[in-house]
């Protein structure tokens, strides 16, 4: 053979093996998920191996956030060789449920191969938990059927297995209903199947404006965690995410034969805490009323009936105190208004006992709630004692 016919064999050996060398690059390129099938509150990672650069993760945004990118090198020899291989990963969010697909990502000359990730919708708590979800929403409403202007107590609840960093849990008022949000965060802990949680507890006033079905979008937390063993060991950011499923209310509309003023409540108790039952003309006996409405806010409550006492006696009203406190997951409302009643001769006093009407959501009737008229025995009233002036009618006045 002539050194001109050996020279051209040994360029085709050199170019055949470095076409076999390229093809057993490609063909070591691979991509894979670490599993396939997520909630839609949870993460998933994609893994790429490659010796052909870095992989674009551009088409992934179509369906998915992205977060928490890693890259490594690993070099090693085998047999006389030194090779060289990269490993990348992505944390991926899904944006919707459903059977989603990872599509073909363009790493140096290659692509990697499509794959399905199935996504399914969380549908409450105990749907996210079981496992080992680091965090979800639950949202609870006191009445699934309100009637229209009702106060509706509703109450979010954050639960997260692990420290945070940082956060945000948001809650928006739906279209057709005012809300607003009441009160102080609660922290509590609690365990869910077998896994221990801290709790936030934050509470709010729906009320909705008009009949029909009222959607109420779920509640949604984004934040980070401090993370642990495992977020390190495997590349995570401590990212946390978790929605609360949507609810829908079947919202009523105002019965006709309701009372008026309306008054939508789950319960409504009057009573007296001072009743006298006797006195001195021209002397001021105190009389003290209280009403505990469950399921009212101050703004929805109707002042308190006058004390109606005719020409015998005048009434003096101090202005009311308010005391707004949640029972459960419902509003409560306690309301106290002190009255001075001032006899204007000796005798008996009769005092009829307020008289309220409102609407028991529960039951679906009117109701009323009353107190018993009041029956004061009037003394002559102590020497130099005159009986009061005639004055203006001052028993509903507020201030």
């Amino acid at each position: 053979m002539n050194p001109a016919t050996s020279t051209r064999l040994g360029w085709r050996a050199c170019v055949w093996l470095l076409l076999c060398v390229s093809g057993v690059a490609n063909a070591q390129t691979r991509a894979w998920l670490d599993r396939d099938a997520i909630s839609d509150t949870e993460t998933v990672t994609l893994n790429i191996e490659s010796d052909g650069g870095a992989p674009d993760y551009t088409p992934l945004q179509a369906d998915f956030e992205l977060s928490g990118q890693t890259s490594s090198r690993q070099v090693q020899w085998s047999n006389g060789a030194m090779q060289s291989r990269s490993l990348y990963g992505v944390a991926l969010t899904p944006r919707r449920s459903g059977v989603l697909t990872i599509p073909s990502l363009r790493v140096g000359n290659v692509l990697t191969a499509p794959m399905p990730l199935t996504v399914s919708a969380s549908t409450g708590a105990s749907a996210a938990v079981p496992g080992n979800a680091k965090a979800f929403v639950e949202t609870e409403v006191d009445d699934a059927n309100p009637y229209v202007q009702q106060s509706v107590g509703v109450v979010v609840r954050l639960y997260y297995a692990s420290q945070l960093l940082s956060g945000e849990l948001g809650f928006d008022a739906p279209e057709g209903a005012s809300l607003q949000r009441v009160g102080e965060d609660r922290s509590l802990v609690r365990e869910v199947n077998g896994r221990r949680y801290n709790v936030v507890e934050r509470r709010y006033l729906l009320i909705p404006e008009r009949s029909g079905p009222l959607v109420v979008k779920g509640a949604r937390f984004e934040g980070r965690s401090a993370g642990g063993f495992f977020d390190d060991l495997f590349g995570g950011d401590g990212r946390l995410r978790a929605n609360a499923p949507d609810r829908t209310l079947q919202v009523r509309a105002q019965p006709g034969a309701a009372p008026q003023p309306w008054l939508p409540l789950h319960d409504l108790r009057l009573r007296y805490t001072a009743a006298p039952t006797h006195g001195r003309a021209g002397e001021a006996v105190t009389v003290v009323v209280e009403a505990v409405a469950e399921g009212a806010t101050r703004a929805q409550f109707p002042e308190l009936p006058p004390l109606d006492v005719g020409p015998g006696a005048q009434v003096f009203a101090e202005p009311p105190q308010y005391d707004e406190t949640f029972n459960g997951g419902t509003p409560r409302l306690t309301l106290t208004r002190r009255y001075s009643v001032v006899p204007r001769q000796p005798g008996t006093l009769a005092i009829p006992g307020p008289r309220m009407g409102w609407w028991d959501v529960r039951a679906r009737q009117a109701r009323s709630a009353t107190l018993p008229d009041l029956r004061v025995t009037v003394a002559e009233g102590a020497p130099g004692t005159a009986p009061p002036p005639v004055a203006l009618d001052t028993t509903s006045a507020l201030p």
